[in-house]
């Protein structure tokens, strides 16, 4: 996989979590509560900005009470 392709991927994931804390009426604010990461993190995040780590999906997963593959699938 080449640079552009992780790139595709980070803001796969970021749309997605997005798109799972909006659905859930979440904020940004509500999210770095629960899973301890810092709203500009969790910006960058969304915006694909940021490779994170497998623990930061998991805390990011547990706060949205989603299962950590829901982060990843597509939508349909």
């Amino acid at each position: 996989m080449g640079e552009r392709t992780y790139n595709t991927e980070l803001k796969s994931l970021g749309k997605r979590i997005k798109k799972i804390r909006l659905d859930k009426g979440l904020i940004q604010l509500d999210l770095e509560v629960k899973a301890g990461i810092s709203r500009a993190d969790i910006s960058k995040i969304e915006n694909g900005l940021k490779n994170i780590e497998f623990i930061t999906i998991i805390k990011i997963a547990e706060a949205l009470d989603v299962e950590v593959i829901e982060l990843f699938r597509l939508e349909k």
